[in-house]
């Protein structure tokens, strides 16, 4: 056998960096605006939005009125009992990632030899895998019974096809608003896209997040002069770049469908936590029959809600502008 390697290789190594660069996970800007944007750094779901318990998450809704009419001296008021309140239930989702190592790790990559260390790099990366499928899940329906009811489900127009347990059917303002027709975005389209929830026209009535597309971000900033083109510091500041409607970002992102744009009311939409199980800290743990195999695993379970369905709206069949 020759030898395998030349002088100079013999006796240089390489340079390397000794951060890992993350050529594979997405940033989420709908994550990253539920975890709460005022930390940037925020790890887990705020301690005001995790349960302790219950059989599923249920949101008190107030969906009717009670009687009313005109008033004289003759009126016979009307005293029938009305129902006013009602409740939207939410099922559990649970989310995890895991990762290992073993004895062959322990020893190879240690001491000086190790150009980056593989356990801490294998944390970070459990961290980033549990955030990055809760992040492709939150936009599609729930693919099974442990998946978060996403936007898919949000945006089911089928109006027997129960969303928090409540058909719409039953419920008219559990309504879920989709736009199908076929046109180009525009600071137009997107004033018709924010009034259709009708909910009020109060500034806290309206959509306050409108994600989309790169293709499409881009196109509606097309149709703006460049003097009005102002942007959401903070999310910017995150690393989203947006360009501002009505003083709320439209934002792309990369798991958006094509064609798509949700302007939704994040005031109610809310990512739930179980406090038990609100992002476990991942720890390595040894295996009782091979204690040099350590294993380490995240894990979450809570539930994607929403209280005002109508709130929200998904436009479909956009295109750019000509």
């Amino acid at each position: 056998m020759g030898l395998t390697l030349d002088e100079l290789n013999a006796i240089t190594i390489d340079y390397w960096e000794r951060t890992p660069i993350d050529i594979y996970f997405l940033d989420n800007v709908l994550l990253w605006k539920l975890f709460g944007s005022d930390n940037l750094d925020n790890q887990v779901v705020d301690a005001s939005e995790t349960v302790d318990g219950g059989m599923k998450i249920r949101v008190i809704l107030e969906y009717a009125e009670s009687n009313s009419g005109t008033y004289g001296n003759t009126t016979m008021i009307d005293q029938a009992k009305g129902d006013i309140l009602n409740a939207a239930r939410y099922r559990w989702a649970g989310y995890y990632s895991s990762n290992t190592i073993d004895l062959n790790d322990k020893i190879k990559n240690a001491g000086d030899a190790a150009m980056v260390k593989l356990s801490n790099a294998k944390i970070s990366n459990i961290q980033k895998t549990i955030r990055k499928k809760m992040g492709t899940d939150i936009y599609a329906s729930a693919a099974d019974d442990y998946a978060f009811l996403g936007l898919g489900n949000l945006f089911n127009t089928t109006t027997s096809v129960a969303y928090g347990e409540i058909e719409e059917q039953y419920m008219a303002d559990w309504k879920a608003n989709v736009i199908t027709t076929a046109e180009a975005i525009s600071f137009k389209t997107l004033q018709k896209i924010r009034r259709t929830p009708n909910c009020g026209q109060n500034e806290t009535d309206k959509p306050n997040l409108y994600i989309t597309t790169d293709l499409l971000k881009d196109g509606f900033e097309r149709t703006l002069q460049v003097q009005a083109r102002y942007r959401d510091v903070d999310m910017a500041t995150a690393g989203f770049e947006n360009v501002l409607f009505k003083g709320h970002p439209v934002v792309a992102d990369d798991r958006q469908s094509a064609g798509n744009l949700e302007a939704l009311n994040t005031r109610h939409l809310k990512l739930r936590a179980h406090e038990a199980y609100n992002f476990t800290p991942p720890v390595w743990k040894a295996n009782n029959q091979q204690p040099d195999v350590w294993t380490a695993d995240q894990r979450f379970i809570g539930q994607f809600t929403c209280n005002h369905r109508k709130a929200q709206c998904r436009h479909t069949n956009l295109t750019e502008p000509s």
